[in-house]
């Protein structure tokens, strides 16, 4: 009987003989650094996210509708996680080391600039104060969504900032406002925090947080040369560490899971979960839209030879493999959900099918809305693409809390 399986060689073999190296393989031994598997979660679901905004844009065509629906969302997704988890609060003013006698929102700095390092988005922290907090980023992921997002991520902060606040004795509250976006085409993204009390400005609605602010003349521009490319966790002059002004410290370990877990999607899914559940977009259309525009994502991922070639090479596939063969995508989706630490199994690897028994529970980060088929929608649009329209990827028998994918030669008149 055929080996369903293709000759791999272990992932041990070489353990406790040549030096250790984090990282993870491709089928035919291509490693991955835990650098580059990092950074690529990021960009990965960057893209997803980017086509999840555009049928967002289809079914609701009105800017500040979606940036109204998106900010009200973000703020109370954020807010929920604080309220519902006992001790949230108190876990997180001792892992950012906020001191007592720091009283007041302006703490929410603390966590906006953690979690900006840990998703790789690198910057700097400007200033720190009671009254005023502003950081710099040089570079954002999440730039290429939409500045929709950019503003549901301002109040998603906000809440973070007024839940941290509850923590210690009541001070001066912060309104916290995007100044610039990358998305929008800023040379920086710039969050600055100011009290209204002591730097007024006339009130405005709550997706109306990006734009000017009271402090221009105290903001500090970084120069492009000056700018940096890593977080601290990467960079050598930063004794690969992160490190804040409340010393505290930690490693490059503290990338994951949170480049698997923080995504634009993340923002996107649950505000039209909200649109179905209040009965303004039924789940049929919110579906098909995803259904179509991450369908076509995927068919222009690849569209030109030399994409196809450059993922030959990052895969190490052999040449005894053709252009046409359906592991050049089996082996594109290992990498990914290795990259994303997402438990599979393969129960077919070969030249006439590839079959992977995926954990569709942790693939649905945290229970966001439809992003299986969406990643499902995504991947079959890059077989026809990556591979050729004779070969497609489908869901078949799946069991409960699992996506069983398969990969093979398929005819269907209305595809």
């Amino acid at each position: 009987m055929k080996n369903k399986i293709d000759p791999r060689i272990p992932r041990e073999v070489g353990e406790n003989v040549l030096p250790m190296h984090a990282g993870v393989k491709s089928p035919w031994e291509k490693i991955v650094s835990y650098h580059d598997a990092a950074h690529y979660c990021q960009r990965y679901n960057a893209v997803l996210s980017a086509a999840i905004m555009q049928a967002f844009r289809i079914l609701v065509p009105d800017y500040v509708e979606r940036s109204q629906a998106l900010c009200k969302n973000a703020y109370a997704r954020l807010a929920m996680v604080y309220e519902r988890i006992p001790g949230y609060t108190e876990m997180n003013r001792n892992e950012l080391n906020m001191h007592p006698f720091m009283r007041g929102n302006f703490v929410g700095g603390l966590i906006g600039d953690a979690g900006d390092e840990k998703l790789l988005m690198c910057g700097r922290v400007n200033d720190f104060g009671t009254y005023r907090a502003e950081k710099e980023l040089d570079i954002c992921y999440w730039d290429i969504v939409g500045t929709e997002l950019c503003r549901a991520t301002t109040q998603s902060l906000q809440a973070c900032a007024d839940c941290a606040a509850k923590g210690a004795k009541k001070g001066p509250s912060l309104e916290y406002h995007m100044v610039e976006a990358k998305g929008a085409g800023d040379r920086h993204c710039r969050i600055v925090a100011e009290s209204r009390e002591k730097y007024p400005m006339p009130p405005h609605e709550q997706w109306e947080c990006f734009g000017p602010v009271a402090t221009a003349d105290q903001i500090k521009f970084t120069k492009e040369e000056d700018c940096v490319s890593e977080s601290m966790m990467f960079r050598e002059e930063c004794d690969y560490r992160f490190s804040n002004g409340t010393n505290t410290e930690c490693g490059w370990e503290s990338a994951y899971p949170m480049v698997t877990i923080s995504h634009g999607y993340t923002y996107i899914l649950p505000t039209l979960a909200d649109y179905v559940r209040d009965g303004k977009l039924t789940e049929e259309q919110v579906m098909h839209a995803l259904h179509c525009v991450c369908e076509a994502a995927g068919k222009a991922t690849f569209l030109d030879n030399f994409s196809k070639e450059g993922l030959r090479q990052w895969l190490g596939v052999p040449h005894s493999i053709g252009a046409e063969d359906g592991r050049l995508m089996g082996s594109y989706l290992e990498m990914f959900l290795q990259c994303m630490r997402n438990p599979y199994t393969i129960e077919a690897f070969n030249e006439d099918e590839c079959v992977y028994d995926i954990d569709a529970v942790a693939l649905a980060n945290r229970n966001s809305y439809g992003l299986v088929h969406c990643f499902k929608w995504f991947w079959y649009g890059i077989t026809k693409s990556l591979v050729s329209a004779q070969w497609s990827l489908w869901e078949e028998d799946s069991a409960e809390g699992r996506l069983r994918i398969k990969i093979a030669k398929k005819i269907d008149k209305f595809c």
